[in-house]
């Protein structure tokens, strides 16, 4: 089996500079999401259904493979601790998944299947672990988004009527980055791409009402 590099950071102080340092995985699936928990605990996801986890600052990887997710593309990972961690998969249709552990990756639950056959979800990020946001391509128009207030279950959009989507706009389904919360956890920011690059703001008041969303 052929050996890929995955290429992390590691700030090492030589010199008054920091050095990049190559980090041997063996396996051969290609990488797109990347959380860093913290200086030692590294989580990144991929294809064919594959996660890899150091608890070590990279000295090893556990390389694991989803059950019954062989086929699918790993685009985006949240992880919180060595144990906890949730990652969505892309593509039309039911593609679109979302799985979560909560052992470090020796079981996972399948949370979400996507059952609407125009949505091709690009990107989750969450505030804590049991408030969490993942988000579709637009649908009729409009971006799709799904929502869980408790680490579990998903409804539909709870964060009030997205604005109208511009013809060919998109958002970019890799490493999640057009998706992410404020730090108070009631700012939500959405970018999009496509023939459009816009940033949309949701926001909720004090009482965790919605307000109207910003296009900038």
């Amino acid at each position: 089996m052929m050996m890929k590099l995955l290429i992390l950071v590691l700030m090492i102080p030589i010199a008054a500079s920091a050095q990049w340092i190559k980090q041997a995985v063996n396996t051969t699936a290609s990488f797109r999401g990347l959380s860093v928990v913290s200086e030692k605990v590294v989580w990144a996801s991929g294809t064919g259904g594959t996660v890899i986890r150091t608890v070590d600052a990279g000295k090893t990887w556990t390389v694991m493979t989803v059950p019954g997710a062989e086929k699918l593309d790993f685009r985006d990972i949240e992880a919180f601790d060595a144990n906890t961690a949730y990652i969505l998969s892309i593509g039309n249709g039911d593609s679109s998944r979302i799985y979560k552990t909560i052992d470090g990756g020796t079981t996972w639950t399948l949370q979400f299947t996507n059952k609407n056959e125009k949505a091709f979800f690009d990107a989750i990020t969450c505030w804590r672990e049991t408030q969490c946001v993942a988000m579709s391509d637009p649908v009729d128009g409009r971006f799709l988004i799904v929502v869980s207030h408790d680490g579990q279950n998903w409804v539909d959009n709870d964060w009030g009527m997205l604005p109208t989507a511009q013809p060919g706009e998109a958002a970019f389904a890799a490493s999640g980055t057009c998706l992410v919360f404020a730090r108070s956890g009631r700012e939500l920011f959405i970018v999009s791409g496509g023939n459009s690059a816009r940033v949309f703001r949701g926001s909720r008041g004090i009482e965790g009402e919605t307000m109207p969303w910003e296009v900038f």
